[in-house]
């Protein structure tokens, strides 16, 4: 996939997590937000209707307790009616008319203060109730009722009363339905002597809360032992327990009447406002958020053509065109890699040109070396006649230094593999040391301590006789005080090979015996031209990095080298012929 349809891809991912993010949180906030709200205004809405209306049940409460407490127009007349002799020969006499009139009197005076009461009513007994209008059906059947109420709680409150129904009677209200409200009439004993009745209006409720409460609104009010004092929604007082989704629902407790207010308010009228407010949010975050797409998508583009002109140049290098040239337009870190490419194109071209030189350098050198070369067979067999004629002669000494050569030579010749065992190497170090010994200019002898074992192991080929050499060279005694010794001991120890060369010269300084795993050996007087250096990097090649050479040396005294080497047995690492670091 091209980077550009990456970082296009990866635009697309976050704008898409984002935005689900972005609307979840939208969604949730808005939803709560408008339950918030709803709950608030409905709860608001439904508790002024409650209050208005009970503004009124107050204010009836407070008439109702006004005329109950009258004494001169109330109380005493209903006493005396309750106390004394009403008829004479089947006739209300006198006191029966004057009580009556007092108290007729007084609530006639009392009707038409409050809009909502249709009448008033005075009991003293189930013969004795006067009214100021006709609301009255049945004066024996309203007392019964009037007593089955909580007579205790008369005394002190108003008790409403279920609705009564106008139908066929001679007064006239705006509504069907009066509701009484009873509150009892206490004597100076503190009995109850009767009861003031008042008529509210059904249809003053019926107005008010239509006033105060939505279209649509479902609306009951239900007395203190279960009875329907009001409803806009049928008879059924279980509506509200079906009510559908979409409506918020509250309920209020009058406690100076035992009154129950059940109200659903139709849950649009309050949110449709906010709901169009949130969608209409809800398409500007989107629009939003496909503009920055848009956006991005084209600055994307814009930033990745340089890119892809950048990578049609480098594709052009691979395929040999080092002429080409990438043209910097910008200075962010598509010009920064512009300018550094085309650095490494020039620093290309120069290096491919040094190399051309080297190797034709180096094919020269080579054929000036080939020209010089000398058949190492035929060196191999006028040694082998020169050995010949001196064991003829008797020359035992020439014989022995004639084979030892040859030996040297013979190995060189057959060095097919990069691996051979020890003892094999240690055969050549020997035959180097007979030569050594009969060029007369060192005195030394030779000590071994190999273990069997470390006999049968495998090693790279030619690295123990370039440190041998250079312990002879460098190693030796300088004056005649003392003989020269060369000790060779090899031992193995867990995984790991050690081979020690030491010698018993002068010894060297700390310096010197890092400079000699770095310093190039002498031409003119190496052997084989293996130095020091190139048998620690070979051991290094063909194990790792944690192999190879280090020097030991007390000043003095000697001066050791040792080597760290894994165990190679005959067919392990591949074979010891597989040619590593040949």
């Amino acid at each position: 996939m091209k980077i550009k349809n990456k970082i296009l891809l990866a635009l697309l991912i976050t704008l898409l997590s984002s935005g689900i993010t972005i609307t979840s949180i939208w969604y949730g906030t808005s939803q709560s937000l408008m339950d918030s709200y709803l709950k608030n205004m409905s709860e608001s809405t439904m508790r002024d209707a409650y209050h208005a209306f009970e503004y009124l049940l107050t204010d009836t409460s407070y008439m109702a307790t006004l005329i109950s407490t009258n004494g001169k127009n109330i109380i005493d007349p209903i006493s005396n009616l309750n106390r004394k002799e009403l008829s004479q020969n089947g006739q209300w006499n006198r006191e029966y008319l004057e009580n009556r009139r007092s108290i007729l009197d007084y609530i006639k005076g009392m009707i038409g203060y409050k809009y909502y009461i249709s009448g008033i009513a005075v009991a003293a007994n189930e013969d004795c109730i006067f009214a100021t209008s006709g609301i009255i059906q049945d004066k024996t059947t309203l007392y019964r009722e009037i007593q089955k109420l909580d007579q205790e709680r008369l005394k002190t409150s108003m008790v409403m009363m279920d609705p009564i129904h106008l139908e066929g009677l001679k007064y006239t209200v705006s509504s069907d339905y009066v509701v009484p409200a009873v509150r009892g009439i206490v004597d100076a004993g503190g009995n109850l002597a009767g009861y003031v009745i008042l008529y509210f209006d059904y249809g003053v409720i019926e107005e008010m809360f239509s006033a105060n409460l939505p279209e649509g609104s479902y609306f009951q009010v239900v007395n203190g032992q279960g009875s329907l004092i009001f409803s806009n929604c049928g008879d059924d007082t279980s509506v509200f327990e079906h009510t559908e989704n979409g409506y918020a629902y509250h309920t209020f407790l009058a406690e100076n009447v035992g009154w129950n207010f059940h109200m659903a308010i139709p849950s649009h009228f309050y949110i449709s406002g906010i709901r169009q407010t949130a969608l209409l949010s809800g398409g500007i975050i989107t629009a939003i958020l496909l503009a920055a797409g848009v956006i991005s998508g084209i600055f994307i583009s814009r930033m990745t053509t340089e890119i892809t002109v950048l990578s049609e140049h480098m594709n052009k290098v691979s395929e040999g065109h080092m002429d080409t040239q990438y043209h910097v337009i910008s200075r962010d870190e598509i010009g920064q890699m512009g300018h550094a490419f085309n650095h490494m194109v020039v620093r290309i071209r120069e290096l491919m040109q040094k190399i051309s030189e080297e190797e034709r350098d180096k094919r020269l050198s080579e054929i000036a070396f080939l020209q010089a070369q000398i058949n190492p067979h035929f060196i191999s067999n006028v040694l082998n006649n020169a050995a010949w004629m001196a064991n003829l002669r008797h020359a035992d000494n020439i014989v022995l230094l004639l084979r030892s050569l040859n030996s040297l030579l013979q190995n060189a010749m057959h060095a097919e593999e990069d691996l051979i065992k020890l003892s094999d190497e240690l055969d050549y170090v020997d035959n180097y040391l007979t030569l050594m010994e009969y060029s007369g200019n060192y005195d030394f002898y030779v000590e071994k301590n190999i273990e069997d074992s470390a006999n049968a192991l495998y090693i790279p080929r030619f690295i123990l006789q370039p440190i041998v050499e250079n312990a002879i060279y460098h190693g030796l005694p300088e004056d005649l005080s003392k003989q020269g010794c060369i000790k060779i001991s090899a031992w193995a120890e867990g995984d790991k090979l050690h081979i020690s060369i030491e010698d018993n010269g002068t010894g060297i300084s700390p310096q010197d015996a890092q400079q000699i795993l770095v310093r190039k050996p002498e031409r003119r007087k190496s052997f084989n031209g293996i130095g020091v250096p190139n048998v620690n990097e070979r051991i290094r090649l063909f194990f790792g990095e944690e192999y190879g050479l280090h020097y030991e040396s007390e000043p003095g005294q000697y001066t050791r080298c040792i080597f760290l080497l894994p165990i190679v047995k005959e067919g392990q690492d591949g074979n010891h012929k597989t040619g590593i670091g040949g």
